[in-house]
């Protein structure tokens, strides 16, 4: 089992063997899951470099600037009604 400190101002150093698993990087953000048995589960966040080009746009701009648009006005419309006259 791999251990660390943690110093007075709460922060650790990640153990090598752990950086190495999941392909840290200095000042990458890691995610925290904290469990109800009382486990915390650690997970590096991508970088934004990572994610680009994993998303292949199936229409052409146009016609996602328009749903959006659309959608937008549903939810306008949605809250709106919603609220007390």
């Amino acid at each position: 089992m791999l251990q660390s400190t943690l110093t007075d101002r709460f922060q650790t150093t990640i153990p090598l063997e752990v950086r190495q698993a999941l392909n840290l990087l200095p000042r990458q953000r890691i995610a925290y899951e904290v469990r109800s048995d009382g486990s915390v589960l650690l997970r590096p966040v991508p970088h934004l470099d990572s994610l680009f080009g994993s998303l292949k746009p199936g229409r052409p701009a146009e016609a996602t600037q328009s749903e959006k648009k659309a959608a937008r006005e549903a939810i306008s419309r949605s809250v709106s009604s919603k609220r007390p006259q």
